[in-house]
């Protein structure tokens, strides 16, 4: 049985003889890992992780996917490592941040052959939660299109992710890989431009930030509101997607760097954030998803509120 994982880009074949009556549901594993680093006088750093499950199944117009959180759980601590990339140990209390925890509100995903094109939400959502959501499903969008991919491939193209539109650097490499990251026998994924077994493509995406449209100075649960006065002031000078697949595996990532600084003081804290997604299961689903309560479009870009009104918010 073959089904879409991702519409445009990803589907599975499952080794089941029978046809499951409600379709597949497909959970992934999110972690969320950012670090805050003081420019100077301060030897020391504070880590907020957010681990939560992704639950989706796909609609049957064959474009969308109707998702929600499950079992969401931030922290954060101080620590000592200065080292963004090493796991740290915290100098003191593990505190609970519930205001990261994403709520199990159902939601909806409509694709293009680019990748995300909008989202329907509850029109209650907060703009703060929403901007979460977009950073975190964001990762299942490719941004552009892959047609007539060869063995090695290197392309520039504006991508569309949810912090803005900007040219990007895509390179595609196709290798061999010994052994699979993850086991998981029961279904070979199939990406629209072809993959044999025993091979991994990696899909690197180096994103030129001084080249945008609609960039948004955000970082991950941000506060501040396009509506409202913000003493922050935040840049980001870094942001490279990555998305691997094997046969078995499909990993999406994304990696920010960015400074904020209050108008206030001279601080300059320098925020590295970590955004990972990976499917773990394929497996029957129970029932049929349910509708989205309240529903209303929203775009896809971080910040923007309805997709009527976007062209106001531009202004």
């Amino acid at each position: 049985m073959n089904v879409v994982v991702i519409p445009f880009f990803l589907a599975a074949h499952l080794t089941v003889d029978e046809t499951w009556s409600h379709g597949p549901e497909y959970t992934f594993q999110v972690q969320v890992n950012c670090t805050a680093i003081p420019e100077e006088g301060v030897y020391g750093s504070v880590r907020l992780n957010l681990e939560s499950k992704l639950i989706c199944q796909p609609l049957k117009n064959g474009d969308s996917l109707s998702c929600h959180f499950e079992d969401s759980k931030a922290n954060s601590f101080a620590a000592d490592s200065l080292d963004p990339s090493e796991p740290a140990t915290p100098t003191g209390q593990v505190n609970r941040q519930p205001a990261y925890e994403i709520n199990e509100d159902q939601f909806e995903i409509k694709f293009n052959k680019r990748g995300l094109d909008d989202l329907i939400v509850n029109e209650n959502i907060q703009p703060r939660e929403l901007d979460m959501v977009r950073m975190i499903v964001g990762q299942l969008s490719v941004g552009a299109t892959l047609d007539d991919i060869g063995n090695d491939v290197s392309f520039d193209a504006m991508e569309n992710f949810t912090q803005g539109e900007c040219y990007t650097t895509f390179k595609i490499d196709k290798k061999l890989v010994d052994r699979s990251l993850y086991a998981k026998p029961a279904y070979a994924l199939r990406p629209t431009f072809g993959l044999k077994d025993g091979k991994l493509v990696q899909i690197r995406k180096i994103r030129n930030l001084y080249m945008c449209a609609h960039k948004v100075p955000y970082f991950f649960g941000s506060a501040d509101s396009f509506r409202e006065e913000s003493d922050i002031i935040s840049d980001a000078s870094l942001s490279d997607g990555h998305i691997i697949i094997t046969s078995t595996e499909f990993i999406s990532g994304t990696s920010n760097v960015i400074t904020t600084s209050k108008i206030t003081e001279e601080v300059v804290t320098t925020l590295y954030e970590n955004v990972r997604l990976r499917l773990e299961s394929i497996q029957p689903a129970e029932s049929e998803p349910p509708a989205v309560k309240e529903a209303e479009s929203v775009s896809i870009f971080i910040g923007r509120w309805l997709i009527d009104n976007s062209s106001e918010e531009d202004n």
